[in-house]
């Protein structure tokens, strides 16, 4: 495998772990513990392998800088730095979650569950979106056509096909974020429901 995969491995890697993260939830939720638990092992085997690849890229090739100008550039380093804060947040963070499942202190597990799932869940679907925004959206951002279409405003069509594109951007952006508040809301939703 050649270094310049390991990014793609990477963002891989990330959304796997998340769609890992919620199956695993979703069998928690239907009292399938043994399940749960396979699954959650997985999702940490897959963080492990994307911080072994994530290390080793960045060993050899060091930062890829962010070619985007103007207030997408914000929105990359608001996702950015979110990304990275909770990146070393979640990892003693998982592993005391997981530490305590397998010590079978169930409910510190659970106590401590609840702040890590939607960590760990954000932190693996904003891998994904740091990924594209420095591999595949400047790809979009220079094609010709695209250029075009930003650049003729007179045009009622261009100028349709620009905001469209802006307001795929807005959502495609926000996304982790709805996750992340979706996930919360449930987890909160469902502790209430457990205390009455």
């Amino acid at each position: 495998m050649t270094l310049s995969l390991l990014p793609a491995l990477n963002a891989t890697l990330n959304g796997t772990c998340a769609l890992l993260l919620l199956a695993g939830y979703a069998s928690i939720r239907k009292q399938n513990v043994k399940s749960h638990g396979a699954l959650m092992g997985m999702a940490f085997l897959t963080s492990v392998l994307f911080l072994a690849s994530y290390l080793t890229y960045h060993a050899f090739h060091g930062s890829t800088r962010f070619t985007g100008t103007g207030w997408i550039r914000g929105l990359y380093l608001a996702i950015l730095i979110s990304h990275t804060v909770l990146a070393v947040v979640i990892v003693p963070l998982s592993i005391r979650t997981l530490w305590l499942a397998v010590g079978g202190r169930i409910p510190d597990h659970r106590r401590i569950a609840r702040w890590t799932l939607p960590l760990w869940l954000y932190v693996s679907v904003t891998g994904v979106i740091v990924y594209w925004m420095l591999y595949w959206a400047p790809n979009l951002w220079a094609c010709p056509a695209c250029s075009e279409a930003v650049g003729s405003q007179g045009d009622p069509a261009s100028k349709q096909l620009t905001q469209g594109f802006a307001r795929s951007i807005y959502l495609m952006m926000s996304a982790p974020y709805l996750v992340f508040a979706g996930v919360t809301f449930l987890i909160v939703r469902s502790a209430r429901r457990a205390r009455k």
